[in-house]
């Protein structure tokens, strides 16, 4: 596996999910100091990458790169396997596009940095929904949860909790923080999701005052 790093790996994405991930794989790394569509797809072919992951302005910014400069992708997409998206919801119409035009299917995921950070991921081996991102990962639990957290029906929006070997100890020198989040043996993670009948989890919302941008929380 060939994969390419387009993340800074000061982020828990790039760090865990791309460098430590592909190190202990025993992946062929290949790293660029900062993301530039044209870069990317020289780099794609060149060094015939297999997998990618990023943030959805990312693939955004591929596909419009793409589209006014009439590149041609299909060397790159011959090479490419798998591709993954995180950080912030991938807009629809963007993964089923990047899908079209690359030939590869995009994996999305959903964790934070308290959670190591994948807390579920879509798979392989099943069909994704667009829109969702998956299943809890091997050893975590995820529920939706309302004010006194009770969990709420199949198909309700309820706050995101987490239990797991993946959530962190407690935030460094805050205890009360540590313990607002930590409830009842539950990391709760400040985001509004719905639990489909069939296991599917999809963000919908923020519960605390937060904007995502470029993949970064902004508070």
């Amino acid at each position: 596996v060939v994969s390419l790093i387009t993340l800074p790996l000061f982020h828990s994405f790039g760090q865990v999910v791309l460098m430590v991930a592909g190190t202990y794989s025993a992946n062929t790394i290949v790293l660029l100091s900062r993301f530039e569509p044209q870069a990317v797809l020289e780099t794609m072919l060149r060094e015939g990458v297999s997998y990618w992951a990023g943030v959805p302005t990312m693939f955004w910014a591929l596909l419009q790169h793409a589209k006014a400069t009439g590149a041609d992708v299909s060397a790159a997409a011959r090479t490419l396997r798998i591709c993954c998206s995180g950080g912030a919801p991938l807009p629809v119409e963007v993964m089923r596009s990047f899908e079209q035009t690359f030939g590869v299917r995009i994996l999305e995921g959903y964790g934070l940095s308290e959670t190591s950070p994948v807390a579920t991921f879509n798979q392989i081996e099943r069909p994704s929904k667009p829109g969702t991102v998956g299943f809890p990962v091997v050893g975590v639990e995820v529920a939706c949860v309302n004010d006194q957290d009770e969990p709420v029906p199949a198909g309700e929006r309820g706050e995101v909790v987490i239990r797991g070997p993946n959530i962190m100890k407690g935030y460094y020198k805050r205890p009360e923080a540590t313990a607002e989040a930590m409830r009842n043996g539950w990391f709760h993670s400040g985001d509004i999701g719905i639990i489909d009948d069939e296991g599917y989890l999809a963000i919908v919302d923020r519960k605390k005052d937060m904007i995502l941008r470029g993949g970064f929380n902004v508070y």
